[in-house]
């Protein structure tokens, strides 16, 4: 699997080696990880519980994937009962990761909402001044997000990760590594919106088709709306393995490089 073979060293981590393995992955385990993840996607209509059996099952798609990488490879049953077991540790650690980035957004709104305040009084300079704090409050907000885009898969694969660890994990792993990430972020992004824009605009313009002169649904409409919400579940339900598999990646290459190929899953 190009350098992130388990059986080759593992050099500085490449952009195209982690997007092209992660899609290899994906590709050859297609079927299982879609059907994990319209099952986590039903999870979600059930408050709370089903948030964690959604956060449990996301992580076991990044441990399958691991597994693959680390020439492991676990059954989903085996790999389900580790993670399951931590499912409300993959809660905890997302509502933790919400929180932080609540508190970023609004403390960073009012830094930018203060300066916007203040500058614009001394004219186009203020403006332009303004601006330039908005572009560096986006960028300290992506900085951040990729410091703990792999939040999860410590959860997934280590014995004793909490919720707060999993953050710093993911925080210290990608130490001196967070501008590629950035950019395989940014890869994976483009590649999602590949699949997700032709959706969207099927949907928009189906709605649109189907909506009367004055604004109501006809029965139609009511059966277009359920196939808008079916195919907008199925399109997000196969963008969230490839996402995991990303992860799961990165996780693997940061690890490696930093603490050895001697890696492995849990005992069994």
């Amino acid at each position: 699997m190009s350098n992130l073979s388990p059986a080759s060293p593992i050099g500085p981590l490449s952009v195209g080696n982690v997007v092209s393995a992660s899609v290899r992955i994906y590709r050859s385990h297609l079927k299982q990880y879609l059907t994990l993840s319209l099952t986590a996607y039903l999870w979600i209509l059930v408050p709370v519980y089903g948030w964690a059996k959604t956060s449990a099952i996301s992580g076991l798609i990044s441990r399958l994937a691991y597994g693959e990488l680390a020439d492991q490879p676990e059954s989903v049953a085996d790999a389900r009962r580790f993670t399951d077991a931590r499912k409300w540790r993959f809660l905890g650690a997302g509502i933790l990761l919400g929180l932080i980035f609540i508190g970023l957004y609004f403390g960073m709104a009012i830094v930018v909402g203060i300066l916007f305040a203040t500058t614009v009084a001394v004219g186009p300079i203020g403006a332009i001044l303004g601006v330039i704090g908005a572009i560096a409050a986006l960028l300290v907000l992506i900085r951040v997000y990729s410091r703990l885009f792999i939040f999860e898969v410590p959860i997934a694969i280590e014995e004793h990760v909490d919720a707060t660890t999993a953050l710093g994990r993911s925080w210290d792993l990608t130490k001196g590594s967070v501008g590629r990430v950035q950019w395989v972020v940014t890869i994976a992004f483009l590649i999602s919106l590949a699949v997700q824009i032709p959706v969207r605009i099927f949907n928009q313009v189906l709605a649109v088709a189907l909506q009367t002169g004055d604004g109501s649904l006809t029965a139609a409409g009511v059966i277009a709306t359920l196939l808008i919400f079916t195919v907008a579940i199925l399109s997000a339900a196969l963008v969230m393995p490839f996402w995991q598999v990303i992860k799961a990646v990165i996780y693997y290459d940061l690890r490696a490089r930093r603490e050895g190929l001697g890696l492995k899953l849990r005992d069994r």
